[in-house]
């Protein structure tokens, strides 16, 4: 008796071993080290520690030269990059840290609500206003009485940069918070002080 073999059929589904281990999760120890890619956990050594302490680096980056300010927080005191103030008109070119340091840590911090005014046209220019954070509109009386909306002033933006240069300025706009607004604020009498002319 001759038995003929039929030729076999290709197989169309999953045999029983590959089934089993697609429809089991395989449980991995947690790898939750930062957000590191997985690959290279496995590449660096990890020491597990019951405990301990640890510092973060933190990296304080700014441009200079694109007529914005730059800040830096550290927990909730907001401070001005003190080689940023060089994108005030009047210190354009200078070049003394120490003196830029000094000026920078005279800020005082400023919350203002929204709606709050906080200057108004023809007043004493008394303030150099350096806005951390927030949206101030200003405005000016027109030719009618009417007001006038100038350009709004956000984050990095500063506002009386005169009061660095004289001492009779007025203010020629006034200025209103459009949103919560954390500000730097150099009082006149301070910056006086600082500049030697007491």
């Amino acid at each position: 008796m001759t038995i003929i073999e039929e030729p076999t059929a290709p197989q169309l589904s999953l045999g029983i071993p590959a089934a089993r281990t697609l429809a089991t999760t395989t449980k991995t120890r947690p790898q939750m080290r930062g957000i590191t890619p997985r690959w290279l956990l496995t590449q660096l050594p990890w020491v597990d520690v019951p405990a301990g302490s640890y510092r973060v680096n933190r990296r304080l980056t700014y441009t200079l030269g694109d007529g914005k300010l730059s800040f830096y927080t550290t927990g909730t005191r907001v401070h001005v990059v003190p080689a940023e103030l060089t994108e005030l008109a009047l210190l354009r070119d200078f070049t003394d840290d120490t003196a830029l340091g000094a000026l920078a840590e005279a800020f005082e911090q400023r919350e203002y609500d929204p709606g709050t005014t906080l200057h108004t046209e023809g007043t004493p220019l008394d303030t150099l206003i350096l806005v951390a954070h927030g949206k101030l509109t200003r405005h000016r009386t027109g030719p009618y009485g009417n007001d006038t909306a100038l350009a709004t002033a956000t984050d990095g933006d500063h506002l009386g940069a005169d009061l660095l240069t004289r001492t009779d300025a007025t203010w020629d706009h006034t200025a209103r918070a459009a949103t919560r607004v954390t500000a730097l604020v150099l009082p006149a009498a301070t910056y006086t002080r600082l500049n030697g002319r007491l």
